[in-house]
C-alpha cells in the first residue's frame, strides 16, 4: 500500500474520475506514493500525527527570552515543557502553565499567582535548543486542500507526461520524478496558479514558527 493523502477510492470519482482501465491499481499506487513525496517537499512538512498520549513525542526549540515560543511544525496537544539550565538538568512544567497554540506557546499567567501579584511576566530563558516541547504533533485528519492537491499532482503526471521535467530528478522505486521547479521566479512551483497557492499556504503556515 503506498505512502498518501488520497485513497484510490477518491481518485476513481469526481473531481479526478481517474478511469480504471487506463490506469490500473499497481501504477496508481506508483503515483500516490510519489505525489505523496512530492507534498511533502513542496510543504516543508508532513500531514500526519505524531505522538499519542500514552508515548508523546518531544521538539527541542529555541528559547526566545520572552513570555513566548514559536513551533518548529504544528502542535495538537501539549503534554508538558521542559526547561534546560545546562545540556542534563532542567525543569520541567505541566501544560496548565501555558496557552498552547498550533503554532506557539506562551506563559498563561493566570496560572503564575507570584508573578501574577507583582507584575511581572515568566519568560522563556533565552538559549539554544534549550526549550523542550513535549507532546503530540502533526494534523490528527489530513487537511481537505491537501487531498486535493495531491489527486491534481496525480492529475497532471497522468496527462502531461512533461510535467514532470520541470522539477530536479529524486527516485522512489523504479519510477523517477522531481522535486523542484526549475525556473527564476521563485514563487512558481508546480507552475499551476491554484496549486501553487495552495503549497504556499501551508508553507508559510509552517514558517510563522520560525519568527
Amino acid at each position: 500500500m503506498a505512502n498518501t493523502y488520497i485513497t484510490k477510492e477518491e481518485l476513481r470519482i469526481d473531481p479526478y474520475n481517474i478511469d480504471h482501465q487506463e490506469i490500473d491499481d499497481k501504477y496508481l499506487e506508483t503515483l500516490q506514493e510519489v505525489t505523496y513525496s512530492l507534498v511533502n517537499k513542496f510543504c516543508n512538512q508532513t500531514f500526519e500525527m505524531e505522538g499519542t498520549e500514552e508515548s508523546p513525542v518531544s521538539e527541542k526549540v529555541n528559547g526566545t527570552g520572552k513570555a513566548t515560543i514559536f513551533l518548529p511544525k504544528k502542535l495538537i496537544t501539549l503534554s508538558s515543557i521542559r526547561i534546560y539550565f545546562d545540556l542534563t538538568q532542567y525543569d520541567e512544567y505541566e501544560a496548565v502553565n501555558f496557552v498552547a497554540k498550533d503554532k506557539y506557546i506562551e506563559w498563561n499567567v493566570l496560572t503564575d499567582v507570584s508573578a501574577r501579584i507583582i507584575g511581572q511576566t515568566t519568560l522563556f530563558p533565552k538559549g539554544t535548543a534549550n526549550v523542550e516541547v513535549v507532546g503530540i504533533w502533526g494534523w490528527e485528519n489530513v487537511p481537505e486542500p491537501i487531498k486535493y492537491l495531491q489527486g491534481k499532482l496525480i492529475e497532471k503526471l497522468i496527462e502531461d507526461k512533461s510535467f514532470a521535467q520541470k522539477f530536479e530528478a529524486e527516485r522512489v522505486g523504479d519510477y523517477q520524478y522531481q522535486i523542484r521547479r526549475k525556473t527564476e521566479r521563485q514563487e512558481e512551483i508546480t507552475g499551476d496558479f491554484e496549486l501553487d497557492l495552495i503549497i504556499k499556504q501551508y508553507r508559510n503556515w509552517l514558517a510563522y514558527g520560525s519568527f
